[in-house]
């Protein structure tokens, strides 16, 4: 008789319990219709009436009832409770990422060149640079990066009509709009359209804007990371062709003829667990008078173990002259801004060549004296003398650097740099047998925002 007591009560019971924790009138409302409609079979039994083939059929039944709108209920309560999750991860959802995101970087630099044969400059600049993100919608958002500087030096300002490539003195492949472009999905590959930096690996061939459009996709594998392709077209602003033999155009220039049209295809490929092999494949065609340049590099990076990586790659373009290059890199650790006491210190050791590369003569902004930012302030301080007999076509040579995290969001950058650069005639497009000692010391702080 007490189980039947307990089974009488027990359903009624927990129906209020469960409309207790979620707070829903309606399931109250239906728990004291059940304990009501239980009532007169809990007095019965109280009363110790005789136990029958026909009680226990209508207490069963009575019980299976009960059940039947007791899962009724919980189904509606489960309905109920899904759409409040949803609605809850849309507002998590809007916080977490707002429909406008400002963030960036400010850098305070020092750069200090030294040539062999005549004075070099030092050079002090401030620079920021501001990411601009507006969500569009699940799939879709777009995205700008502006950059700002000023010469510390000479209080002149980037974009300005003071050095540079152009006829009239100005920076003809700057611009202060340096990405704006949509990004999102089309089905699992991953677009960007508009002006965005094409960047190859290590930034070892290719380091420019570029307008057009872009597709990643990726290929899972039991590394646990994908194996990414991207595919890119558009238009460009380069000046490779400088002193390269089959330029018939404008082989003197510096900066030549800069309307490109570019082809590239890079992918980077898992093949153990910490270690990838990359490759980039690029064309770029000049629209002027059809020329193209083809370059091809192949590289990979790996972890020897925690705290060490090396990485290593090796580039040539189909030019018959200035056309291979190759760097080595040892790293220990890593610095990351979020992550206060963090550093790495590298070692690099390369040989870049003009040639080897579809923008900029060098990476790691080596540069020659006739081909960069201070090719005016260099003339101005060597009276008499000119920075044009000094024409570089490659750079071979050691770079060691340090990165210091030394409070969060924020990062000391310090490296050095020394070698030869290689000179030649930019009309013969060959190197002349001389090498100049050349070196390079920078001294960075980034503040991050």
């Amino acid at each position: 008789m007490k189980k039947r007591l307990l089974a009488c009560g027990l359903v009624p019971a927990l129906v209020l319990g469960t409309c207790g924790t979620v707070g829903a009138q309606p399931a109250a409302d239906a728990a004291m219709q059940l304990g009501q409609d239980s009532a007169p079979a809990v007095q019965a039994n109280a009363a110790d009436e005789p136990v029958t083939q026909e009680s226990l059929k209508e207490l069963r039944s009575q019980l299976e009832e009960q059940l039947y709108e007791a899962q009724e209920l919980q189904k509606r309560l489960n309905a109920q409770l899904d759409s409040l999750n949803k609605r809850v991860s849309k507002v998590e959802k809007k916080t977490d990422q707002p429909a406008v995101d400002i963030h960036g970087y400010g850098r305070f630099r020092w750069d200090k060149q030294h040539f062999e044969d005549f004075k070099g400059i030092d050079m002090k600049s401030v620079w920021m640079n501001l990411f601009v993100n507006h969500r569009i919608n699940d799939k879709w958002s777009l995205h700008s990066e502006h950059e700002f500087e000023n010469n510390l030096s000479n209080n002149h300002g980037a974009y300005e009509g003071d050095g540079g490539y152009g006829a009239d003195g100005g920076k003809k492949y700057s611009r202060p709009v340096l990405q704006l472009y949509a990004q999102g999905h089309v089905g699992e590959v991953d677009v960007k359209v508009g002006r965005f930096y094409l960047q190859s690996p290590y930034k070892f061939t290719f380091d420019e804007k570029v307008d057009g459009w872009q597709a990643s996709y990726g290929v899972p594998t039991h590394w646990g990371r994908k194996a990414m392709f991207t595919l890119n077209s558009g238009n460009t602003y380069s000046k490779i062709l400088y002193g390269d033999r089959d330029n018939k155009l404008d082989p003197w220039g510096e900066g030549g003829s800069t309307n490109f049209r570019v082809l590239s295809l890079i992918s980077e490929i898992p093949v153990a667990k910490n270690t990838n092999i990359t490759s980039h494949y690029g064309k770029m065609t000049r629209r002027d008078d059809h020329m193209s340049r083809k370059t091809l590099s192949v590289g990979f990076d790996t972890k020897l173990n925690r705290d060490l990586k090396l990485s290593a790659a090796m580039a040539k373009s189909d030019s018959d002259t200035l056309n291979k290059s190759h760097f080595i890199q040892l790293q220990y650790k890593e610095a990351r801004p979020d992550v206060p006491g963090s550093f790495d210190i590298y070692v690099k050791k390369y040989l870049q060549r003009g040639h080897s590369g579809m923008t900029n003569w060098f990476n790691d902004d080596i540069i020659d004296p006739t081909n960069g930012d201070y090719n005016k302030e260099l003339t101005e301080r060597n009276p008499g003398r000119s920075v044009w007999d000094h024409r570089a076509g490659e750079f071979n040579g050691l770079r060691i650097g340090a990165d210091f995290v030394p409070v969060r969001n924020t990062k000391l950058l310090l490296h050095y740099t020394y070698g030869k650069l290689g000179l030649f005639d930019p009309g013969l497009g060959t190197l002349t047998g001389k090498k100049d000692d050349y070196s390079f010391f920078r001294a960075q702080w980034e503040v991050y925002f």
